[in-house]
């Protein structure tokens, strides 16, 4: 997957460039996500396409790095999430587990949300 990675406040923002679809492996959305946890980073945000949709092994991905962000004692954040994304964090009850913000501006001017 074509993802970009960069500082945004207290955040490290993983954005990608690509649609997340039924298929898509977001292993290496994991791998990123791990190697900037053991670099000290704790406020991961992450950025779908407006195109993007989220598939049973998505969220399961998705529940994986939230668990490995809490346990680092950090927070998870959805910026721009489309409508499809949002009814599906909804429908799961995941956004209640983590922040979702409509911007990159909203993500640093509004303060963190404790996570359960």
């Amino acid at each position: 997957m074509d993802i970009d990675s960069y500082k945004k406040g207290d955040y490290t923002v993983f954005r990608f460039r690509e649609d997340v679809v039924l298929n898509s492996d977001l292993a290496d959305l994991k791998k990123r996500i791990e190697r900037h946890l053991a670099e000290g980073a704790t406020n991961i945000a992450i950025a779908f396409t407006r195109s993007s949709y989220l598939y049973t092994r998505s969220i399961a991905m998705l529940i994986a790095c939230l668990e490995m962000i809490k346990d680092a004692g950090g927070h998870l954040a959805i910026v721009e999430a489309n409508n499809d994304i949002l009814d599906i964090l909804t429908v799961i009850d995941f956004d209640r587990m983590i922040r979702i913000v409509g911007s990159e501006e909203e993500l640093v001017s509004s303060p963190s949300v404790a996570q359960p």
